[in-house]
């Protein structure tokens, strides 16, 4: 009995309308253009926004490097090995940590 009323409850709900405009709000994250910059594109805008890179904050080479592998390795990202250095050096050139410990 419990299983009828839940499925009439998740039924009843897909009939319902929203008729109010939405309004999304258009988030930009500025990036610098440079040379590397279509690696960016090519390789990470796919799955996420830039604001994911920005988030981080300034952090070092080997921070940078290890979350290209792991997004090449764990989530399957179509990451070349000469791609994977210039991620890398973009990614520390614009949001590295200058070399601190």
């Amino acid at each position: 009995m419990k299983v009828i009323l839940l499925t009439l409850i998740f039924l009843a709900t897909l009939n319902a309308e929203y008729t109010k405009p939405v309004k999304l709000p258009n988030i930009t994250f500025e990036m610098v253009i440079d040379k590397d910059f279509g690696v960016m594109q090519r390789n990470c805008q796919w799955c996420h926004s830039f604001g994911y890179v920005i988030n981080q904050g300034n952090q070092s080479r080997e921070f940078w490097r290890d979350v290209v592998v792991k997004m090449r390795d764990v989530y399957k990202a179509p990451i070349s090995q000469k791609d994977e250095k210039l991620a890398t050096d973009y990614l520390y050139r614009y949001f590295g940590d200058g070399g601190k410990k």
